[in-house]
């Protein structure tokens, strides 16, 4: 049997006898339901040896249908979050922490418009939070803007002159990502380029620019900052070997001749041998 039609029989049965008539508005909650599967199979991302899915998801809905879903909201959530869960199952895809879904209403929203907002966002404690990038589209690999070194050397994408090196626990070397075009923007939000499972992270945190032959970054009005060498910057030229922090997230810049594949960078001996995260 489908998902798609396990998800109906399951928000049916949830749905019986009086809750029914709450939910006599265009918006219905198999609608999120098959929403947020969409939403998840768009917004994958992968690293070295991983596919993950968004497990945070902010669902915006006009006040008329946020009263009426107000009555069973803690049940729908709950449906939705093993929906989330049987989802990823099934197609072999990982989450960074337990599933997350939340009603916000939205005052321009008439009745049975509704939006979905999707992040990575890891369990709280965890001290290595998941890094990944876009799944790129095979067929149209000229708009890949970042991508893991393993992805690039299998589909043949070549740099645009950087590779940004995830640094995990202990100051260990994970994965290496190369910058295939520019700009680049880095957070939580699922439909960025690189995308950071770290609730320190805001959504769209900053963004990574070629400006000629340099490269700056700039923040992008993050809640928590942007750190280059641990001082705090707005906007700034970035240098080989520059460390930058987004929440608890750590990737060291290194430039790398335009054209050739990450790993090549003599600062850092170990990034061909990079693991997953």
């Amino acid at each position: 049997m489908g998902l798609a039609r396990n998800l109906e029989k399951g928000l049916e049965g949830f749905m019986e006898g009086f809750f029914t008539r709450l939910f006599r508005s265009k918006l219905q909650p198999l609608e999120v339901g098959r929403r947020l599967q969409r939403e998840m199979g768009e917004n994958k991302t992968i690293s070295v040896n991983r596919v993950y899915a968004p497990n945070d998801f902010r669902i915006f809905i006009g006040p008329e249908d946020y009263e009426r879903f107000l009555p069973l909201k803690a049940g729908l959530l709950n449906e939705f979050s093993d929906v989330i869960i049987e989802t990823a199952k099934q197609n072999r895809w990982n989450l960074t922490g337990r599933p997350q879904v939340v009603f916000i209403e939205e005052d321009d929203f008439g009745r049975g418009e509704f939006r979905v907002e999707s992040s990575l966002t890891a369990d709280e404690g965890d001290q290595a939070p998941a890094v990944a990038t876009r799944q790129p589209d095979e067929t149209d690999i000229g708009a890949t803007r970042a991508i893991s070194m393993s992805t690039a050397e299998r589909l043949g994408v070549t740099g645009s002159g950087a590779v940004l090196i995830v640094r995990g626990g202990a100051g260990r070397t994970g994965e290496t990502i190369s910058i295939t075009r520019s700009p680049v923007v880095i957070g939580r939000l699922s439909s960025v380029d690189i995308v950071l499972a770290d609730a320190n992270v805001s959504r769209r945190h900053a963004e990574l620019r070629r400006e000629g032959i340099g490269w700056k970054l700039k923040d992008l009005g993050s809640t928590n900052g942007t750190f280059v060498n641990n001082k705090p910057v707005t906007q700034g030229d970035l240098k080989d070997g520059d460390r930058l922090l987004f929440g608890n997230s750590e990737l060291v810049f290194n430039t790398v001749p335009t054209g050739k594949q990450p790993g090549t960078n003599p600062r850092d001996p170990n990034a061909t041998q990079a693991e997953g995260i």
